[in-house]
């Protein structure tokens, strides 16, 4: 993938059933009481995750805010009830990131690491931003979506590929217009202003605000224009109002790898494994620009493989992305080394999962929020010139239509008005406000949390060592910390536990795995699983995109027929031989291993009168002993039924 495809796909600032229950029905009839008669009702739209009790609803606001009698969107959100004994009766509202990203769609596997920990005591307000996700009219950009997809692996020139790009976003341009889509009526002001709404027409005296990343701007936008409403804010991963987004861009994408390479360079055994990161990843940076390697991209949905060819500055992109997930931290030493070595599985693998994020993203409600209150303070000669004075990363940030030099020209055609010159003034509030800060952030540094909560008179700063964009989503100790503040928001709270945070397991020498028990009626198993891995969905538990652990019964499969479609993913004829057989008081099990594209699976297969029985390890390959020890193995032995 040449720099400036990467660039064409990069997205910055992101963040990757029917409602029941006794208890549930009883409130939403409360709330349904409460609100106003412009606030609906009906069955979620979305798969919410087994246990969680969650209603559904929408909202019609004015589409312009300052036509209040010139039609009507709705606004889709969710409301997520607390399992607390007795919870708080202000609420948690959260504000998703992007600008553009979709909230109420990540609900089925983002629940437990995004939206769970706000649920502790206090129930949770789910709202999809006006053009996003399931409000009306969504502005995403299929047109867009597909080309970019569909472009991984073509070997057209990069100023085709980037014409092509720019024609799917005028396509998609066209098409809202023509359907009556103001795009003037998409920013942040009017966002606040549905926040508002929203607030009232659920009967809402008060709430606290949860904002990440692009949703920490809303945030403020909020507290300056409807302040009395809101109890407390959280902002998370955050930028201030007057920062210079996409002229610091560059700056900031740097700063953060030169953080990643000196936190190796401070750990013994980051150093001894790889010595002189920073000079590896630059070396190569250089010989891939001269030479571009090629590489195999996985789509994540489909499993389909695409022969793609990779430079330096799309190297680049990906370590900027990377470094948006704390969980991938640990990894990127051993990534960009064994790219040095010619060895590519792990990026191409990892660059299919980051282009996925298109899925949940309305690119046009995007480009309407940053050409109304970015570029319009911002120039292309400026942003130009300050990607200058970072030549690292100068080739990945230039000519992408969604960032850089490139935004500035795609929003001179959007339509998309200018905010006012106060837009771009920072926000004084006394609002109590906790601002949460990753020190290895790509995208928003620590020093914007430090600036805002500078400014606020009622504000507590916390930063976070070895973590990357979001932190909540990344600490059981952030969690902690935003659990003490919303209780007690007056209150400066606990920090303690940040000083706990241990330093990544950068070698397998380092890993420690905890398993811990479950018992799951849904999938009908009970065993052992990582007790500090997320499970994304029922059966298959992450730590990140390069470690996950299956444990599942497929009906109506059997062993054979996985091992077929295993063989044929691996484009070999050949017939998957086991390396052991491992009896258990419930069955006996088939032990497979497998390495491909830069990961290791252990695989275990067991035929039985329910389904297939299936324990899968996905790792790297430097892991995968250490993790076959101390998580595939006790989970195989104690897995069985749980009836």
């Amino acid at each position: 993938m040449t720099g400036r495809r990467a660039a064409l796909l990069m997205v910055p600032l992101l963040f990757l059933a029917a409602c029941s229950g006794a208890d549930g029905e009883e409130r939403s009839d409360r709330s349904e009481k409460d609100a106003k008669s412009s606030v609906d009702f009906d069955d979620c739209d979305i798969d919410v995750p087994p246990g969680v009790d969650m209603e559904c609803g929408t909202l019609e606001v004015p589409a312009d805010r300052e036509d209040p009698d010139g039609g009507e969107i709705e606004l889709a959100f969710g409301i997520v009830r607390s399992d607390a004994p007795d919870p708080a009766d202000d609420p948690v509202v959260y504000l998703s990131g992007g600008p553009g990203q979709s909230t109420l769609e990540l609900v089925p596997e983002g629940f437990a690491q995004l939206y769970e920990p706000l649920t502790a005591n206090r129930d949770l307000v789910l709202l999809d931003q006006r053009g996003t996700g399931l409000s009306e009219p969504s502005l995403a950009c299929d047109e867009y979506t597909d080309w970019a997809l569909g472009s991984l692996g073509s070997d057209l020139p990069d100023e085709e590929l980037e014409a092509q790009a720019l024609a799917a976003l005028e396509e998609c341009h066209a098409r809202l217009a023509d359907d009556g889509v103001d795009f003037a009526d998409y920013n942040s002001a009017a966002s606040a202003a549905d926040l508002e709404d929203l607030r009232v027409a659920l009967g809402y005296d008060e709430w606290n605000l949860y904002g990440i990343s692009y949703g920490t701007r809303l945030a403020q936008q909020a507290m300056r224009d409807h302040p009395d409403g809101i109890r407390s804010v959280v902002l998370d991963s955050a930028y201030p109002l007057d920062a210079a987004l996409y002229e610091e861009m560059p700056g900031n994408a740097e700063r953060a790898m030169e953080a990643l390479f000196t936190t190796c360079a401070d750990d013994l055994a980051c150093a001894t494994a790889y010595p002189d990161l920073g000079g590896t990843f630059r070396d190569l940076v250089a010989t891939l620009n001269a030479a571009p390697a090629p590489i195999t991209v996985v789509d994540a949905n489909s499993g389909e493989r695409v022969d793609d060819d990779l430079d330096g500055n799309a190297l680049v992109g990906f370590l900027f992305d990377s470094l948006y997930s704390t969980e991938l931290v640990p990894h990127l030493p051993e990534v960009i080394t064994a790219a040095a070595a010619g060895e590519f599985g792990s990026i191409g693998l990892l660059v299919g999962t980051q282009t996925q994020t298109l899925d949940f993203q309305a690119i046009a409600q995007q480009l309407a929020v940053q050409c109304h209150e970015e570029m319009v303070f911002q120039s292309y000669l400026d942003i130009a010139a300050a990607a200058a004075e970072h030549p690292l990363v100068e080739g990945y940030f230039e000519d992408g239509p969604l960032s850089g030099t490139g935004l500035a020209m795609t929003c001179s055609s959007w339509d998309a008005g200018a905010a006012a010159p106060e837009a771009d003034e920072p926000l004084a509030s006394d609002i109590p406000t906790l601002v949460l800060a990753g020190d290895l952030d790509p995208i928003t540094p620590p020093r914007w949390g430090e600036q805002i909560a500078g400014d606020l008179s009622e504000a507590f700063y916390v930063q976070f060592p070895f973590t990357g964009h979001g932190s909540l989503p990344s600490h059981a100790c952030a969690v902690d910390i935003t659990e003490d503040f919303l209780d007690e928001p007056d209150q400066e709270p606990g920090t303690d536990c940040v000083d706990d945070i241990a330093a990544p397991a950068f070698t397998p020498e380092g890993i420690q795995v905890e398993m811990t028990p479950f018992e799951s009626d849904e999938l009908g198993l009970a065993g052992l699983r990582p007790e500090a891995w997320i499970e994304a969905i029922p059966g298959l538990w992450q730590e990140s995109f390069l470690s996950s652990l299956i444990q599942q019964v497929v009906p109506g499969v059997t062993a054979d027929e996985v091992l077929a479609t295993v063989a044929e993913q691996l484009g070999t004829e050949e017939p998957l031989v086991p390396v052991g057989e491992l009896t258990t008081a419930a069955t006996t099990w088939q032990l497979y291993r497998i390495v491909d594209l830069g990961q290791s699976v252990d695989l275990a297969l067991a035929d039985g009168p329910d389904g297939l029985t299936l324990v899968q390890l996905t790792t790297s390959p430097s892991r995968a002993d250490v993790h076959r020890e101390q998580i595939f193995l006790p989970a195989v032995e104690a897995l069985e039924p749980s009836y």
